[in-house]
């Protein structure tokens, strides 16, 4: 089951980002199949605290326009919520240690627990994720 990281939201939402046609592609492709694929509220905030951000866009996506892109889908009946769960912080707090894991590294290391946690492959541009040994994923961009 593919769980998707907050850049493959934000490239898939923007039509202004790089690679933002193969980015929705694959969104597309992967949320219209047969298999189930999940989200993280936690990587639904952090999309949403990215691309409202005036700093960061400009202009900044409407709140109503990201939270339509959200729900557009998560509401696919193959979508599935993927929250930490009871051997989530085991797996946290080891990944941190055996990676040496400091400062913004540590919500990369967070997103890693929850997809290892539940045999999900991470879904990134973030060539970062490669530091934490056991982590399944891909970067679409390859």
């Amino acid at each position: 089951m593919y769980l998707f990281d907050v850049n493959i939201l934000l490239y898939a939402h923007r039509e202004d980002s790089p690679n933002h046609s193969k980015i929705i592609g694959f969104i597309e492709k992967s949320v219209q199949g047969n298999k189930s694929f999940g989200f993280s509220s936690l990587v639904l905030s952090g999309f949403l605290r990215v691309v409202t951000h005036p700093k960061v866009f400009n202009p900044p996506s409407e709140i109503e326009t990201a939270l339509s892109f959200i729900e557009s889908i998560i509401n696919f009946t193959n979508s599935v919520e993927i929250t930490p769960g009871s051997r989530h912080w085991k797996i946290f707090t080891d990944l941190c240690r055996k990676s040496g894991a400091k400062g913004n590294l540590i919500p990369d290391a967070y997103f890693a627990a929850i997809a290892m946690e539940y045999g999900c492959i991470w879904v990134t541009t973030d060539r970062d994720f490669s530091r934490f040994a056991g982590l399944e994923w891909i970067n679409p961009l390859d």
